[in-house]
């Protein structure tokens, strides 16, 4: 018999077991333990893409036999550049034993569905958007990390339907990059705020501001010893502005940044449809991750 329950305290030793086996799974070597699933998945309120509440009631798990068997991860917020007034149903993340039935899934979503029944002016649920990922786990990811079919029939049968497709492209770095100059005479750079985590850098040409890109650096859970990466979280260029090398430059001198700051692979998501930027990404010597991430939205009726 399969049982629907808040998570307790109790279950944290379980939850992490199931967090770790699920990411070694999809390649990830970094295993969580019971602190860290509460610092970086329970306590996490997505910044800096997300604006996320910590409810507990969001919290629940799937017990086979008195067995803990999955876990979802349910909240509402919005995200960033969101309007204040917008509330979204997250779906952020749902892990299951590798051996568990189908039926957990099932329930585990219905679980999820009753939740947000109770949450009133819902901009639409939407399940595993990036912007609602973990970055301390898989490089800021997300939780739906690789091509889980029977995870996708069971959110169609819930209403769901397929909002994004990402690939991954990854590089990894021993030491500073060439830095190709932009073909517009009289671009300056200028850094942003930054803290530990987070690195913004800005092009003006004259009084305008032209071009933005900004990284997330991604520090391991302390148990995990590896190397240091960080992701392209925005790189945006005028339009008048575009085909002239400016983003190119942008990106090789935040690379060289963050490899003074001892950061050894980016991580760039994209949409599936961008084209443009897949051929650009492997002229720069960045490759393709097996990894794939999908999102999900199911909008009010």
């Amino acid at each position: 018999m399969i049982e629907i329950t808040p998570l307790y305290q109790d279950d944290l030793p379980s939850l992490a077991a199931i967090w770790s086996a699920t990411l070694a799974r999809h390649g990830f070597d970094c295993g969580l333990n019971e602190d860290e699933i509460i610092e970086h998945v329970l306590l996490h309120g997505g910044e800096p893409r997300a604006i996320l509440a910590i409810d507990p009631k969001g919290w629940l798990v799937a017990r086979a036999d008195g067995v803990l068997v999955g876990f979802v991860h349910c909240t509402v917020g919005r995200w960033a550049e969101d309007d204040p007034e917008t509330l979204r149903g997250i779906v952020r993340a749902l892990v299951t034993t590798a051996d568990a039935s189908p039926a957990v899934v099932d329930l585990l979503l219905k679980a999820a569905d009753r939740y947000f029944d109770g949450k009133q002016n819902l901009e639409g649920v939407f399940a595993f958007p990036l912007a609602a990922g973990y970055p301390r786990i898989a490089f800021g990811r997300g939780a739906m990390l690789g091509e889980d079919w029977a995870l996708m029939e069971a959110l169609g049968r819930r209403g769901f339907k397929l909002a994004q497709r990402w690939l991954f492209y990854e590089r990894r770095f021993h030491g500073p990059i060439p830095e190709h100059m932009p073909q517009l005479p009289g671009v300056a750079l200028f850094w942003q705020d930054e803290d530990e985590d987070h690195l913004g850098l800005v092009a003006r040409h004259g009084m305008d501001e032209i071009a933005i890109i900004q990284f997330l650096q991604y520090p391991h859970p302390v148990s995990c010893a590896q190397p240091v990466a960080a992701g392209l979280y925005r790189l945006q260029v005028q339009p008048d502005y575009q085909r002239q090398g400016i983003g190119r430059w942008l990106l090789e001198r935040g690379i060289n940044h963050l490899v003074a700051r001892g950061v050894q692979r980016l991580w760039v998501d994209i949409p599936h449809e961008d084209t443009r930027a897949q051929s650009r990404l492997l002229r720069m010597g960045f490759h393709e991750s097996p990894l794939r991430g999908y999102s999900f939205v199911r909008m009010p009726r």
